[in-house]
C-alpha cells in the first residue's frame, strides 16, 4: 500500500501502513460482497477492528470511503499496467497485447474482489460520485491502448490511417468484455473462458489476436 496515493483525512494518512491496509481490505470485502448501497459500516468496522467513530474520523462519509476504495484500486491497476508497458517496450504491438491480456487474467486471479467492484460499477453504474468517475476509468484504459497503437504506427506495424481514438475505444471494449467473461460465469457459457485453464486461455488469446491483427496490421 505504501506506493499508492493515500486518501482520507490527515488522521488516516498518519496511521501506520498496516492499519491503513486493514481498513482498506475490510472496505474492499464489504463493498465487493454487498455493493455500495447495501454495504454496512457496522460490519466493516468489526472486520477492520476499529470503532465506527474512528472510521468516520478517517473518512467523513460512506461515500468518501467508497471513492477512496475506487481510487486506490485504480492506482494499483495503473501501476500494474505501467509495469506491463515498461517490460514490453521492445516487443511488437501484438506481443504487447498478448502480455496485456495475460496480465489482466492474472490481476483478476490475484485481486478478485477489486475486479468484482470494478465490473459491478461498469455494469450497474451504482456509484455515489456519478458516472464521470466511471468514465474516467474507461478513459485511462483507452489512453493506455492509444499509446500502444501510436507506438506501433510509428514503427510501421499498424496502418497510419487508423483512427487511433476509435481503435483504442474498440480495443478497450473488446479486452474489457474478455476479462469480464473470464471473471463472470454466465457471459460465455460453454466456451471455456470462465476461469479457463491454460490451454483454454491460450486459445482465447490466439483467437483475439487473430481478430485484431486482421483488422489493424499493416499489409
Amino acid at each position: 500500500m505504501h506506493d499508492d496515493p493515500i486518501p482520507g483525512t490527515e488522521l488516516f494518512r498518519n496511521l501506520n501502513p498496516e492499519k491503513q491496509e486493514k481498513v482498506f481490505q475490510a472496505a474492499v470485502d464489504e463493498f465487493a460482497s454487498k455493493g455500495y448501497r447495501s454495504a454496512s459500516m457496522n460490519s466493516l468496522v468489526r472486520a477492520a477492528g476499529i470503532s465506527k467513530g474512528s472510521l468516520f474520523q478517517y473518512f467523513h462519509a460512506k461515500e468518501d470511503l467508497f471513492a477512496a476504495v475506487v481510487d486506490m484500486a485504480a492506482a494499483r491497476v495503473k501501476r500494474y499496467l505501467k509495469r506491463v508497458r515498461d517490460e514490453t517496450a521492445e516487443l511488437t504491438f501484438f506481443e504487447r497485447l498478448e502480455w496485456l491480456m495475460r496480465a489482466g487474467f492474472a490481476f483478476i486471479d490475484n485481486h478478485p474482489l477489486l475486479a468484482k467492484i470494478y465490473f459491478h460499477l461498469l455494469q450497474s453504474g451504482e456509484a455515489p460520485f456519478g458516472s464521470e468517475r466511471i468514465a474516467e476509468l474507461r478513459r485511462q484504459g483507452e489512453g493506455f491502448l492509444a499509446d500502444l497503437v501510436r507506438s506501433a504506427q510509428r514503427r510501421g506495424e499498424l496502418r497510419e490511417s487508423l483512427d487511433t481514438e476509435r481503435i483504442s475505444f474498440l480495443l478497450n471494449s473488446l479486452l474489457e468484455t474478455l476479462l469480464r467473461a473470464y471473471y463472470t460465469e454466465f457471459l460465455a457459457p460453454g466456451l471455456g473462458l470462465y476461469r479457463g485453464d491454460a490451454d483454454s486461455l491460450d486459445r482465447w488469446v490466439r483467437t483475439t489476436l487473430d481478430l485484431i491483427r486482421n483488422g489493424l496490421e499493416e499489409r
